[in-house]
């Protein structure tokens, strides 16, 4: 029986290792200057890439929750229309029609309200694939 082992490693670090930096300062005496200028723009670019993507997310939540206190609102309303609409039609003398439809909103708003997270949890926010 013959068992492989896989290991992969990633080295993040803007700098490369000491004995490639050792080789490229006697290639060119002045390098170590440009290197540490271009990782001081990499890291800038990479901090204002991260300070991007957080106020992306941060504008994506509060649309997410606006439309979340809208749209519970407006089940809620819905709701109360439905129920004030049966009480009428018992008030009018429909008391079977009235009580179905009380029944019915009872239903679906339980139902509305129930599964109210569990379809919102399907939509991703934008950047968080991980």
């Amino acid at each position: 029986m013959v068992a492989f082992e896989h290991q992969e490693s990633y080295d993040d670090s803007l700098l490369p290792d000491a004995a490639e930096l050792a080789k490229l300062k006697e290639l060119d005496p002045d390098i170590m200057n440009w290197i540490k200028s271009r990782t001081e723009k990499e890291q800038d670019a990479r901090l204002e890439f991260n300070a991007k993507k957080v106020e992306v997310l941060t504008k994506a939540s509060k649309r997410a929750y606006i439309i979340d206190f809208y749209s519970i609102t407006c089940a809620f309303l819905i709701i109360i229309c439905g129920m004030l609409l049966s009480a009428l039609l018992i008030y009018k003398g429909e008391k079977i029609i009235g009580t179905i439809f009380a029944g019915a909103t009872i239903l679906v708003a339980a139902n509305s309200f129930l599964n109210f997270r569990k379809g919102n949890q399907k939509t991703k926010l934008p950047g968080a694939e991980k």
